[in-house]
């Protein structure tokens, strides 16, 4: 009948309006091109091979976490955008140095966060998710990814021995990145540090201060050691950190393989994250 044929035709239109605003409100310029993609907090993310997700360049700094902290009264880490070293030194002074004082817990609720806001700004699409990286997405980012074999965090922990992400020379060559160096040994007094290297910081430095591997990524030794997503042995609650911080004199804890066991809940001034990007799609 016509009226029939009317219902048809007007449920056929809805269904193509629907689809029309589905597609609107997909971000026009996503997914990320083959170079870099920047988000709504001013994060920049790169395409790492052997990864299939996209790997901010710098670790989550102080300003990014502000606008997740403000809605998020209740964190394990305290202190995190004035962070001191023996309750004296600032650790992170500004708003582009690494976040601190960051638990696992933190991070991934951080993620959850930013995940939820940009899906429903249409930022990104509903697939894609901002997480921390696997153990084996940071390790192909640190350039290590094709040698190591099967297994868990523990099992590969230091493995491959006397790598780093700038090479295989110790003491690092200069703009290596953010170490225990002469600096905070002058500051600090009585410091152990490596010798003959000197980066300029006693603490922590402002993100991109120092020269980026081969896919452009900043700080994957020292600054802020890295929290992961697995689990450190694959059967207790432990997770891991990556990287180094500046803190660390290496060289083992400087290695590209080494890894620290740390419970989920514990933060410290020298402990942050880097976010991964997963399109989805």
């Amino acid at each position: 009948s016509f009226a029939t044929r009317s219902w048809i035709r007007l449920a056929a239109l809805l269904v193509l309006a629907a689809a029309c605003l589905r597609v609107h409100a997909q971000p026009t310029n996503f997914p990320p091109d083959s170079k870099r993609w920047t988000n709504s907090l001013g994060m920049v993310f790169v395409p790492v091979p052997g990864a299939k997700v996209f790997f901010s360049i710098w670790e989550t700094r102080v300003k990014d976490f502000t606008a997740f902290a403000a809605t998020h009264p209740k964190l394990d880490g305290t202190n995190w955008n004035h962070a001191l070293y023996h309750d004296v030194t600032p650790v992170t002074p500004g708003p582009d140095y690494p976040v601190v004082n960051v638990s696992w817990n933190d991070a991934k609720a951080f993620c959850a966060w930013l995940t939820e806001t940009e899906r429903k700004a249409g930022k990104i699409p509903t697939g894609a998710a901002y997480r921390l990286p696997t153990d084996a997405e940071w390790s192909w980012a640190v350039g290590i990814g094709d040698r190591e074999t099967n297994g868990t965090p523990k099992d590969k922990n230091a493995k491959i021995e006397g790598v780093f992400p700038w090479g295989t020379q110790y003491p690092p060559p200069a703009g290596a990145g953010n170490f225990a160096d002469l600096t905070a040994r002058e500051y600090f007094t009585n410091w152990p540090c490596i010798e003959g290297y000197r980066d300029g910081y006693a603490t922590a430095a402002p993100v991109g201060s120092f020269k980026p591997n081969e896919f452009g990524l900043y700080d994957l030794a020292g600054n802020a050691a890295e929290w992961v997503e697995d689990s450190y042995d694959g059967v207790s609650k432990r997770r891991e950190l990556r990287g180094g911080a500046w803190v660390n004199t290496g060289p083992k804890s400087l290695w590209s393989s080494d890894r620290m066991a740390v419970t989920p809940e514990r933060f410290s001034g020298h402990t942050g994250f880097r976010c991964v990007l997963a399109p989805g799609l």
